[in-house]
């Protein structure tokens, strides 16, 4: 079952078309965040599984971060499936939880959380996620 908005009518060629965009808008970073928050439960509009697939580029971004010296640890956090696509790999840092960043992989619809424990501060971290997603990417 598809949800749909139809909109258009071709009544001269038998034609209906259709818009799924219209019908479920793609969540931004701050929606992302919000549904897996801290320690958060989930709502529905993201759903926990397991990731079935290789994903190079997120074993590469963590490969990379694993060596900036003042990383001290990172790992996969949860994986999930959103209801939005990212059209193309994009990493997106999210709240601090304890003495760690939570950091969002996504691809298609796809979403991987990868923790980081770092001395950088926020800015510090964001240029070296920059550096080493341009090398992953």
């Amino acid at each position: 079952v598809v949800d749909a908005k139809v909109i258009q009518l071709d009544f001269n060629n038998s034609r209906i078309f259709l818009s799924l965009k219209d019908v479920k808008p793609s969540p931004p970073v701050g929606a992302l965040e919000a549904v897996i928050g801290d320690e958060a439960s989930l709502d529905g509009s993201l759903e926990p599984a397991q990731a079935d697939f290789e994903w190079p580029e997120v074993d590469s971004l963590i490969e990379e971060l694993k060596n900036i010296e003042q990383v001290k640890d990172v790992y996969k956090g949860r994986f999930f499936r959103s209801p939005g696509l990212a059209p193309t790999f994009q990493v997106y840092m999210a709240s601090l939880v304890g003495q760690k960043y939570k950091v969002l992989a996504r691809y298609g619809n796809n979403v991987q959380e990868v923790m980081v424990e770092t001395s950088l501060d926020k800015e510090g971290l964001k240029e070296a996620i920059l550096m080493c997603t341009n090398r992953v990417s």
